[in-house]
């Protein structure tokens, strides 16, 4: 007791000594990457019962909620495994915004769950292009133009594709899940996870051609105002978000597994976890006003920025009736919310960054924020010259794409705020 008594008057009167001390608390027995762990108290043993007496002395700077979550170790295998599914959900995005742009997504008129071979001879594509003659695209934008076989296999292509990637994602997530379950390698806590996405994701494909059916039907293509036929852009969001939803979960349950996280931030780290929230809700409500605009192909329409024609609220605003349909079907009111939500987004994400600039950052955190604000300023510049060149295919897929990255980012900045990192970092920001 002595020992203690002595050694917590030194703390008092040198401040060197003291802030060693309070690195001692904070040193943690495992740190890194692969850590089961977060943070944890580092062994007093070698003091004694002076080492005891000081621990208990020492306030803690890092919260008991800066325990694991996990209980059960997990394979990294399966964090590897996830983060290779949420990459093909990805690029699965990716061909479905190439597919909706080509307008390539009605050339296939029948859905069978197994999915079916591509036609083989000219009999079999001949075939299938008679089918699709008698559907309402091809009589209302089609017919007496001159398409030929050749156009239509260019479609068919892509609408195949986007299909038969659905179905290929299926064995990439199932086959490995039957697997890990068998040999005992999925905990009990990540099981309902890995259920719940098994069955999100088989839905997907139900949905995809709920959304379909809506552009092959003639009296749903009768109620489109200028008579293009088109999916339903509320099924069209529909299908989007879930695929943004599958997304996401595949993406941060791997990032848990991969780098497992606290059960909550730590102190000083709260302010930021909470303004991220926020930041995330903001950036998910905008990507899915984009899918809006992509259902109502509004795209094509007001060319121009920052000014819409010329004006600051377009001719058309809200002029529909019922209100609430001019926020999912009113091609001015859908498109000026989507750039409005864009800037807000955008302003937001650079007020951010800006604020956490003073702030001592882990250098993970750190690299995410920085991160962030460059996906989101080139986001906007794209989105701004897709809108200018009436959407292209090469940017109009882009700029799905972008959306997608973007969020990842805001997920792994999320992730990152939960991480365990070193004491000293931790006590520099508890300092400020």
């Amino acid at each position: 007791m002595a020992i203690a008594s002595h050694f917590s008057r030194l703390c008092k009167n040198y401040p060197t000594l003291r802030l060693c001390s309070r690195h001692l608390a904070l040193t943690p027995a495992r740190l890194g990457f692969r850590a089961r762990s977060t943070l944890a108290a580092p062994s007093t043993g070698g003091l004694g019962r002076a080492g005891s007496t000081l621990s208990q002395a020492i306030p803690s700077q890092v919260p008991s909620a800066t325990a694991a979550t996990a209980a059960e170790p997990t394979p990294r295998i399966v964090g590897w495994w996830l983060l290779g599914c949420s990459a093909s959900v990805f690029a699965m995005v990716v061909v479905g915004g190439i597919t909706r742009l080509t307008r390539s997504g009605l050339s296939m008129t029948d859905w069978q769950p197994q999915g079916k071979a591509m036609p083989r001879g000219e009999d079999e594509w001949e075939v299938e292009f008679e089918r699709y003659k008698q559907f309402p695209e091809y009589q209302r934008l089609y017919a007496g133009t001159g398409m030929t076989l050749d156009d239509f296999k260019n479609i068919f292509f892509w609408e195949w594709t986007h299909r038969m990637a659905g179905r290929a994602i299926g064995l990439i997530f199932g086959v490995p899940l039957a697997a890990f379950a068998v040999f005992g390698k999925i905990p009990r806590s990540l099981a309902p996870t890995l259920c719940g996405l098994l069955l999100l994701g088989g839905s997907q494909g139900l949905v995809g051609w709920w959304m379909v059916k809506s552009g092959l039907e003639q009296d749903k293509i009768d109620e489109i105002a200028d008579g293009v036929p088109r999916v339903s852009p509320y099924r069209l969001a529909t299908h989007l978000t879930c695929a943004f939803t599958l997304f996401t979960i595949l993406l941060h349950t791997a990032l848990g597994v991969l780098q497992p996280r606290a059960d909550a931030t730590a102190a000083p780290l709260r302010q930021v976890h909470g303004r991220m929230r926020l930041l995330a809700t903001l950036v998910g409500v905008t990507a899915v006003s984009g899918a809006f605009v992509a259902g109502m192909q509004a795209g094509l329409a007001f060319n121009t920025f920052p000014l819409m024609e010329g004006q600051i609220i377009p001719r058309g605003y809200m002029e529909l009736e019922p209100l609430y349909r001019n926020f999912f079907e009113s091609v001015p009111s859908v498109q000026l919310h989507h750039r409005a939500l864009a800037l807000t987004t955008l302003a937001s994400v650079t007020a951010f960054w800006a604020s956490v600039q003073r702030t001592p950052l882990p250098a993970q955190l750190r690299l995410a924020t920085d991160a962030l604000l460059v996906v989101a300023w080139s986001q906007v510049g794209l989105g701004v010259a897709t809108l200018l060149n009436a959407v292209p295919v090469h940017l109009g897929s882009a700029h799905q794409a972008g959306a997608l990255t973007l969020f990842s980012l805001v997920l792994f900045t999320l992730h990152s705020c939960r991480v365990p990192h070193a004491g000293r970092l931790l006590a520099r920001i508890s300092t400020k």
